[in-house]
């Protein structure tokens, strides 16, 4: 956008020029009056670039700091009501158990009129009577202090616990030195089945190695059938994929041989020579495998004009007979397993007689260290608590205890209150006049029972949430009738309902009032506007809320203006009145505050 002083200068330029050629001296004598207006037009021009160009100041809206009364107050609209007119219902919902009176008996205050199921109500209380007897008991006990009986009977408890110290100490020892007894035994008998198998062992561990060796010879000719010409260039042609899932078998077993090999050449004593000859036969028993898959597959391939039945006859042939070759090769490695452990079965059956009451010893002892240990922690336990008994109770136990017995007694209270909410009682003397509630049934929606009392008028009124925390008993307040317009009868707060009511999806408090003065002419069902005034706070500092500047760090301040300049002044505020003014200290009567600033 452009610049209101450059519009307006390109606007006047060709009007200056021309001014500017002008003989000035000689035209100003000639014409002194055209030379005043145009000095006059260039003082408006002038005046107005200068208005036009010039900064705005900022529009201040302030209020001054005032000293007085604040009042905060509750409004809401109120009904009047009469409680000779009750309509009574539970504050739950549940199943009627019992009803007590009839219609047109006459009732006290807090005299029961019906009942709901309890459930387990009666029986939370029952349990938190007993839990605060116990707490009380415990408390008195502590008060009291340790009985000598008591101390006597830590003191043998202690004792037990250190004898079964003792002989758990002892049972260790003793497993200990059968076990180091079962461990050298162990060792002799491994020793002289190492010596006397040693022969044996080299014996089988070369039949071994000769069996690995045919084998994989034999699984060399799979090469030798399948790189023929004839052969490989079928496979080429119709399934070259399927032969290379055969090549990789074969190298995997190839690779289990050669390990297979190398630890049965190194097999250190009959036990490691009995795995090795395992592993050595289930490798072999993979190269017959892997032949009898390779013959498959031959058999499998299409005849062609090179690869006749007779080629393939052949080479069937030929993998057959390495097939049996190393089928013996698997039936000479069983000989030598058997043979291993014929050889092997009595020192076998006694190392594991031994290793088994090696075992035993080591749970022996095992057990016996876990023994030590739990009882080490009871006699430490059990000493603890003997000091204790010994020392006696200190404050803050009894104190704790004191503290146990009042968190008993507030779950009795809380019980009691919700076993409560399943009774009905008569908030006030009179008659029943309704029962709309029958034994066994499902409690109806509105009232239970309706009844005349003869409480005089009142007034009853719904508050928001936010309203109850500031309200209290014996409030004072005021409530103007519609049908008393400009005259407010004086009331006083007398109930506040412990539980919210939905009112149109809102949950709100019901609060009754009493009027201080009754009226004549008041009837059930008039309406006004209802003000409890819930604080005052005399001859204090106040400032309009909206001037209070809240900062992050939960501190709040005022601008105060002093000489067209504005100062942030730190203040602490008090309670908010019903007019939007808030108490405040840290600045000064009369000083006046910045509420809002207008650019």
């Amino acid at each position: 956008m452009r610049n209101p002083l450059t519009t307006l200068l390109n606007f006047l330029r060709y009007p200056l020029k021309l001014v500017r050629r002008l003989p000035w001296p000689r035209f100003c004598r000639t014409h002194p009056y055209w030379t005043g207006g145009i000095l006059f037009f260039v003082a408006m021009l002038s005046f107005i670039v200068f208005a036009i160009t010039r900064p705005q100041a900022p529009e201040y809206v302030t209020a001054e700091v005032q000293r007085g009364d604040i009042v905060r107050t509750v409004e809401a609209v109120g009904t009047v009501i009469s409680e000779r007119d009750l309509s009574l219902q539970f504050p739950v919902t549940g199943i009627v158990s019992e009803v007590l009176v009839r219609e047109g008996n006459v009732v006290k205050a807090g005299q029961r009129l019906a009942a709901l199921r309890g459930g387990t109500l009666s029986a939370d209380v029952a349990s938190a009577s007993a839990a605060l007897q116990s707490a009380q008991a415990d408390l008195s006990a502590l008060i009291e202090g340790t009985r000598p009986e008591d101390i006597l009977i830590a003191e043998a408890e202690l004792a037990a616990k250190r004898a079964s110290l003792a002989v758990a100490q002892t049972s260790l020892q003793t497993a200990q030195r059968k076990l180091e007894a079962s461990e050298r035994k162990l060792q002799s008998l491994q020793s002289q089945a190492d010596i006397s198998l040693s022969g044996t062992i080299a014996a089988v561990g070369s039949t071994a190695s000769e069996q690995i060796i045919d084998a994989r010879t034999a699984l060399k000719s799979i090469d030798d059938v399948f790189e023929s010409i004839v052969v490989s260039d079928v496979i080429q042609k119709f399934v070259p994929s399927e032969y290379a899932d055969l090549k990789t078998r074969q190298r995997n077993v190839t690779t289990a041989l050669s390990s297979a090999l190398s630890s049965t050449a190194v097999s250190a004593d009959f036990e490691e020579a009995l795995v090795d000859l395992s592993t050595a036969r289930v490798a072999v028993e993979a190269v017959a495998k892997v032949l009898q898959q390779a013959s498959d597959f031959l058999l499998s391939l299409p005849i062609t004009t090179t690869f006749s039945v007779s080629v393939r006859d052949t080479q069937s042939d030929t993998l057959a007979a390495e097939r049996a070759s190393v089928q013996a090769a698997v039936s000479a490695l069983d000989s030598a397993i058997n043979e291993l452990r014929d050889d092997s079965a009595s020192y076998r059956t006694q190392l594991s007689t031994e290793e088994s009451a090696l075992a035993v010893s080591q749970g022996d002892a095992d057990r016996a260290r876990i023994d030590i240990t739990t009882f080490e922690a009871s006699v430490q336990i059990a000493s603890a608590q003997l000091a204790l008994k010994r020392a006696g109770a200190r404050p803050q136990d009894i104190a704790a205890g004191r503290a146990r017995v009042a968190e008993q007694a507030a779950r009795l209270q809380r019980a009691r209150a919700a076993y409560g909410d399943t009774q009905l009682l008569a908030p006030v003397d009179g008659i029943v006049t309704k029962i709309l509630v029958k034994q066994g049934e499902a409690l109806p929606t509105g009232p239970a029972i309706t009844m005349l009392g003869v409480a005089p008028y009142r007034i009853e009124t719904y508050l928001a949430e936010v309203d109850v925390p500031l309200i209290a008993l014996a409030q004072s307040g005021s409530i103007e009738l519609d049908a008393f317009p400009s005259q407010f009868d004086p009331l006083l707060l007398s109930e506040i309902d412990e539980a919210a009511t939905d009112r149109d999806g809102v949950p709100k408090y019901r609060v009754k009032l009493d009027f201080v003065a009754l009226r004549e002419d008041l009837r059930v069902g008039m309406t006004g506007d209802v003000e409890i005034v819930t604080g005052v706070r005399g001859n204090v500092l106040s400032v309009p809320r909206r001037a209070v500047i809240d900062r992050s760090d939960g501190s709040r301040l005022l601008r105060i203006l002093r000489n067209d300049a504005i100062d942030e002044v730190p203040v602490t505020t008090g309670m908010e009145g019903s007019q939007g003014e808030i108490e405040v200290e840290g600045v000064a009567e009369g000083d006046t505050v910045v509420v809002l600033i207008r650019e």
